[in-house]
């Protein structure tokens, strides 16, 4: 009996000692919550979750909608409890990207949580990644991406090569896995100098690790942790606890160091970023020898960093673009009519070169509206490195200030209809009527997204090939309107399904 009532009295003290921390802390959150004291609205935080619970209960782009149009275009709320500034002012926004960018050079991230990744341009910061982006960036110069063409041209004959397949079998398909497969076969082609073949064969081990990064969400327990406590969640990494598959960083970490090794003695050479890394080594080596002049270059991590950065920014975000291009070609026959014409026009039966897809006018303007109605990326953060005057606040040095994309892109003022498919809003007549922060689905300023000119080149030829010799119609499995998942890269809940008709027939 005397076990049992002090079974009892354990149970009730520790009960008691409960509800005193959680009284405690929902007080210490109402009276120290930092936007009350600074002015700036917002909602009361959930205890623990702030916006979490909401962003898992609605979806991340439809609880932003809300925030935006109940409190306006500054917004204060917890993720977590990471305090946020939900940023959507045009002015504020071009003094915070532009203007102002050193005062926020350095973006958001999860820090001792995700491995190699730390060493790439999305993680570093400061002089770190200044000195990274100044190697990367000739990566992705014009010359560079014209040598890199005839890698594109292969993935995207592929492409177009599954695309008639289908048509000649009259079998639909869901253009979300094909456009996965080609941005992920011209990623690997172009950037890391290999052939995964995708298109062709998609139960290949790399194809199996790649696809397995691109499974998370926020049903992932660490990433839960992460916002909850930054501090256990790396606790927890150094115990195997991971947002990232181990064995797949432990892949592609030992595929790239095997190439790599092989490039150094010069075994092959292809026109790709890893040979071009590995050129930069070779000419800071002879300009020191010559010299004496030491010059920065990318350590192994550091160059395993860049290229997953790649891989991850560029797989979904360009397969997401070309997914919903294709959707709009289906639903809004006539927009496809308009672009087909175009190209015959402009290219006909010639070769696709980057010269003349540039003459396609019409088609930029599609692509255009088509990210500003589905941006790939719904946010994007910068840190302030210091205190800061926003607007009429005053806002302190580590404050995050995050871009919620998909209201702005949908904001009824700026975009009239914002829910209507209206390529000619990107015309160079309505593009000069609207402020520059309007428009944001590559970011802006020195952080912007470094691979923009890849991505819309790597489409464009796909779409090019693939217009020019198929009709892209709905099926019987279509979505319209099409269901959105939650993340925080935008992408179709149930996938795309299409049907494709050869131009001849």
């Amino acid at each position: 009996m005397t076990y049992f009532l002090i079974g009892d009295s354990i149970t009730l003290t520790l009960f008691v000692i409960l509800i005193f921390a959680f009284t405690y802390y929902i007080y210490n959150l109402l009276t120290n919550n930092i936007f009350r004291r600074i002015g700036i609205p917002g909602p009361t935080p959930i205890p623990f979750l702030g916006e979490i619970f909401n962003v898992i209960r609605k979806g991340l782009y439809k609880n932003d909608m809300d925030l935006v149009k109940k409190y306006g275009k500054i917004v204060g709320i917890y993720e977590g409890t990471s305090s946020i500034i939900l940023l959507s002012d045009p002015d504020l926004l071009r003094n915070v990207l532009i203007k102002d960018s050193y005062a926020f050079i350095n973006r958001r991230s999860a820090e001792g949580l995700i491995g190699p990744l730390e060493h790439g341009l999305l993680s570093l910061k400061d002089d770190h990644w200044k000195n990274a982006r100044a190697i990367v960036s000739p990566t992705f110069s014009t010359a560079k991406l014209k040598a890199m063409y005839s890698l594109m041209d292969q993935t995207s004959d592929m492409f177009n090569d599954r695309l008639l397949e289908y048509a000649d079998k009259q079998e639909i398909f869901n253009i979300k896995e094909i456009s996965q497969h080609f941005a992920l076969d011209t990623i690997g082609s172009c950037l890391f100098g290999i052939e995964t073949n995708s298109l062709q064969n998609e139960n290949a081990t790399l194809v199996k690790h790649l696809k397995g990064i691109f499974t998370l969400s926020l049903a992932n327990l660490i990433i839960i942790v992460y916002f909850i406590s930054p501090r256990l969640a790396r606790y927890l990494y150094t115990k195997g606890y991971s947002i990232l598959p181990k064995n797949t960083m432990d892949y592609l970490t030992e595929l790239l160091n095997q190439i790599l090794n092989r490039r150094r003695q010069h075994l092959e050479r292809r026109n790709d970023f890893i040979q071009i890394m590995v050129d930069h080594e070779e000419q800071v080596k002879h300009d020191e020898q010559q010299t004496g002049t030491l010059t920065k270059t990318l350590n192994d991590k550091e160059i395993l960093g860049q290229a997953l950065v790649f891989l991850l920014a560029g797989y979904e975000t360009t397969s997401t673009l070309m997914s919903f291009f294709f959707y709009v070609m289906a639903t809004e026959p006539e927009i496809q009519e308009k672009v087909y014409q175009e190209i015959q026009q402009e290219i006909g039966d010639n070769e696709i070169k980057p010269d003349n897809i540039n003459q396609l006018h019409y088609l930029d303007m599609v692509i255009n509206e088509t990210l500003r109605m589905y941006p790939p990326v719904i946010r994007f953060d910068r840190v302030a490195s210091n205190d800061y005057r926003l607007g009429d606040y005053q806002i302190l040095k580590g404050f995050i200030i995050s871009v919620p994309v998909y209201p702005i892109h949908h904001d009824p003022i700026v975009w009239p209809d914002p829910e209507k498919f209206i390529p000619e809003r990107f015309s160079s007549t309505e593009k000069a009527k609207r402020h520059p922060m309007s428009f944001l689905a590559f970011g802006d300023g020195p952080r912007n997204c470094i691979g923009m000119r890849f991505a819309l080149l790597e489409a464009k030829i796909a779409i090019v090939k693939a217009l020019r010799v198929v009709e892209i119609q709905c099926c019987e499995k279509t979505e319209i309107p099409i269901k959105l998942n939650k993340l925080k890269v935008l992408v179709p809940k149930q996938g795309i399904w299409l049907r494709a008709v050869r131009r001849s027939q």
